[in-house]
């Protein structure tokens, strides 16, 4: 008997096993990209399967699929790739779901509802918008109503049945106090597709805030896409999505937003801003303000960011550059590179697996206690460097910058 599947399963072990390798010897992140590439598997299989039935099709001896090795390559890479990467790694799939994700892969048949006006009262300074399934975009325009242009998209069904659906799909708001709520309400169906459930249609709204009527505005979605920018913010903007990116723009107040599967980007921004995803870049440019950022699967990139600064990312690489009062960066797997013109504030910098790379003013009022792998610390700067710590004071050594990676750590001074 051939049983094919074996090469399948010795190529997955090897891949993980190089992948764990990888990221402990040189910082890369790897093995949670495997993780996203699992639908590989299935086509090495069909490959290789295909290759014994050319191979053996005049044999006697019977051709079947290796289930059992399979199962137990595909189990031993699962034990490590989630013992290797936080245990966090599994909140990537919170408020998943099938449906959902196949409605944001493919557009359906699309319907144009138009554009509702609602009336936005001089005493109402909060928006709230629930969209359980769609794309939000928000901005501000020379209207005298906010203004809401909405799209229906609806999959799996006939054109006479997907445009009753758009038809009862509908947009509801009302008043309460100072509060305006909008609701995009989709009609649950069965279709093609909804072996997982019943679908809804997705509604994607593009909200027009009128620009001289300064509004608190809340989001939350389940499934979709954020886009804000050029709002008129009197305090806040909140936002939370289940699964969808989030992109800010020209935007002014407290800004707190919430995506647990995908990208995250800011520019020219200002106040205090906090953001995160569970699986997902972070792309942070031009920045005034304060500034917490988290996700636990993704790059960090911070571009001219002045404020306190905390970010942390449990696999993947952090970059920041900027003007800081303080720093807090953590990665467990991966890289940290980190300049600022000035300190002034204390710095915690930190990496369990990559290496550490800062560059500070060459005058300034700052200690330095580090700590990096023997023979691999590298300094520019009058400090004294002994084994695998490194200290030393610059001027008044008013602020502290502590350094800690079991790798490669480089600090250098800048002008």
């Amino acid at each position: 008997m051939h049983k094919a599947g074996r090469y399948t399963a010795a190529i997955l072990l090897v891949c993980v096993g190089g992948a764990v390798i990888a990221d402990k010897t040189t910082g890369t992140h790897l093995t949670a990209m495997l993780a996203d590439w699992w639908p590989l598997l299935f086509i090495l299989l069909g490959i290789e399967y295909i290759l014994f039935n050319i191979k053996f099709r005049n044999s006697d001896r019977q051709l079947k699929l290796d289930i059992g090795g399979i199962i137990f390559a595909v189990l031993i890479a699962a034990i490590v790739i989630v013992s290797t990467q936080s245990g966090e790694l599994l909140k990537k799939f919170s408020g998943w779901t099938v449906n959902g994700t196949i409605d944001m892969m493919a557009e359906g048949k699309k319907f144009d509802k138009g554009i509702t006006a609602i009336e936005l009262p001089a005493p109402v300074d909060n928006v709230k918008l629930d969209n359980e399934n769609g794309n939000v975009v928000l901005k501000s325009g020379s209207v005298d109503q906010l203004q809401v242009d909405v799209k229906v998209y609806v999959k799996g069904v006939s054109d006479d049945d997907a445009q009753a659906l758009a038809n009862e799909s509908k947009l509801e708001h009302s008043v309460s106090g100072n509060t305006l709520k909008i609701q995009a309400v989709a009609k649950e169906y069965e279709g093609v597709g909804a072996l997982f459930g019943n679908r809804k249609p997705r509604m994607d709204l593009v909200v027009t805030l009128p620009a001289e009527h300064k509004v608190n505005v809340e989001l939350q979605m389940r499934n979709g896409n954020i886009d804000a920018s050029g709002l008129p913010i009197k305090q806040r903007l909140y936002g939370h999505t289940t699964n969808g990116g989030i992109r800010l723009e020209n935007l002014q107040g407290e800004l707190d937003l919430e995506t647990t599967n995908g990208k995250v980007q800011s520019e020219r921004t200002v106040g205090p801003m906090t953001l995160k995803t569970t699986n997902g870049q972070m792309q942070v440019k031009d920045h005034q303000g304060n500034t917490t950022l988290k996700s636990t699967n993704g790059q960090l990139n911070i571009t001219n960011v002045t404020g306190e600064l905390q970010a942390e990312t449990s696999n993947g690489s952090v970059v920041a550059q900027g003007t800081f009062k303080g720093v807090k960066l953590k990665s467990t797997n991966g890289s940290v590179e980190v300049s600022s013109t000035v300190v002034d504030g204390d710095w915690d910098v930190q990496t369990d697996n990559g290496k550490v790379e800062v560059k500070l003013p060459q005058k300034g009022d700052y200690q330095i206690d580090g700590e990096g792998e023997e023979g691999h610390i590298k300094t520019d700067l009058p400090l004294s460097v002994q084994e695998d710590s490194v200290k030393g004071t610059v001027g008044s050594g008013k602020y502290t910058i502590k350094l800690h990676t079991n790798s490669k750590l480089v600090i250098q001074g800048s002008n």
